[in-house]
């Protein structure tokens, strides 16, 4: 027997962010920050098949003679492909999601799943895509078995990105959508707390193909951690300081251009470099007072977007920045601002 769902979850891009890994259970660990999904992210194609017990297996209410028989897991065959169409060998990932959903009963052990999962977007650049992936899986398992709540599903996403080292706050991030603030660390539901706005707006991402940074290697290093969290620390009070509506954009572009220089991120030069290219290509077409650039933490890359959210962004000049970004060697892609999610 098998049935057969497509799910998807979008990107997320932190903007500033805080290191809280200090508590030993992994639903606590994550961060406090603020930041925004995209429509672009992962598409996962997935077919659960079950292995027939036999009619007697299916009454109700009456007792077999023989004891269940015992199946040991038939594995789970998984590809992913990336955005150039090329396949992905480490798919670790999201075997060890589909485990921990076994051992979670949400999957049972007569079942096993084939699933292709598509990347809209590069990965270790700042894009939520190893988050995206497991919410994706995680709404697939869901749709397929009915089990449980998708809330669950999205609390061992959060576990098992926490385990990789991929990411602190992008699933809670992602779960909410539109423009998020993180005000408490850790899964969705609990004990993580986040907020979000909805708006509809075009962003470019801009990123260096060459250069690709893994959440890891900032996250497990002390230095990194003290001046990332002093600094989204001060920046999430004075955001969470208000309530949480479009109104505060403009206070999202300027808490975020201050992590970035208090944190110490703008002074690794290949994020430098990038960062006052863009900047570059935005003033020469004199679009400084409508287009801000920002980091996207924590890739090899930056984000160009509105500075009004009420005044729709000129597609144009979307485009001839991103064709002076890839005539100096960068890739760019187009995307827009994820609706809010009804949350779990």
């Amino acid at each position: 027997m098998t049935s057969t769902t497509v799910q998807r979850c979008g990107g997320h891009i932190t903007l500033l962010f805080t290191v809280d890994k200090s508590n030993s259970l992994m639903r606590s660990q994550g961060s406090r920050g603020a930041g925004f999904s995209i429509h672009h992210g992962v598409e996962v194609n997935a077919t659960l098949h079950r292995i027939d017990l036999g009619d007697a297996w299916k009454m109700s209410g009456i007792a077999p003679d023989q004891p269940r028989p015992v199946h040991e897991p038939k594995p789970s065959v998984i590809s992913v492909i990336d955005m150039h169409g090329e396949h992905l060998e480490n798919t670790e990932l999201y075997l060890d999601y589909l485990e921990a959903c076994r051992d979670a009963t949400l999957l049972r052990p007569e079942e096993w799943m084939e699933i292709n999962v598509r990347l809209e977007c590069p990965t270790s650049q700042g894009f939520g895509m190893s988050a995206a992936g497991l919410v994706g899986l995680g709404k697939a398992v869901h749709a397929l078995t009915g089990r449980g709540r998708l809330v669950q599903y999205l609390k061992i996403a959060h576990r098992i990105e926490r385990t990789h080292g991929a990411g602190l706050g992008d699933v809670l991030g992602a779960t909410v959508g539109g423009v998020e603030l993180r005000r408490a660390p850790g899964a969705p539901g609990w004990p993580g707390e986040a907020v979000g706005f909805a708006c509809n707006a075009e962003v470019l991402l801009i990123w260096n193909p060459h250069e690709e940074r893994h959440t890891s290697t900032y996250i497990d290093d002390t230095d990194w951690q003290r001046s990332i969290t002093e600094a989204g620390n001060a920046c999430v009070d004075a955001l969470a300081s208000e309530p949480w509506n479009v109104g505060r954009w403009p206070d999202v572009l300027t808490q975020s251009r201050l992590f970035a220089t208090q944190s110490g991120m703008l002074e690794e030069e290949e994020r430098a470099q990038l960062y006052r290219s863009v900047l570059e290509a935005v003033q020469s077409i004199g679009a400084q007072a409508t287009l801000a650039v920002r980091l996207c933490m924590l890739g090899s890359s930056v984000v160009v977007v509105p500075r009004r959210l009420e005044e729709p962004v000129d597609e144009n000049d979307l485009q001839v920045i991103a064709t002076k970004a890839e005539a100096l060697g960068f890739a760019t892609m187009t995307s827009s601002v994820a609706d809010l999610n009804p949350q779990p």
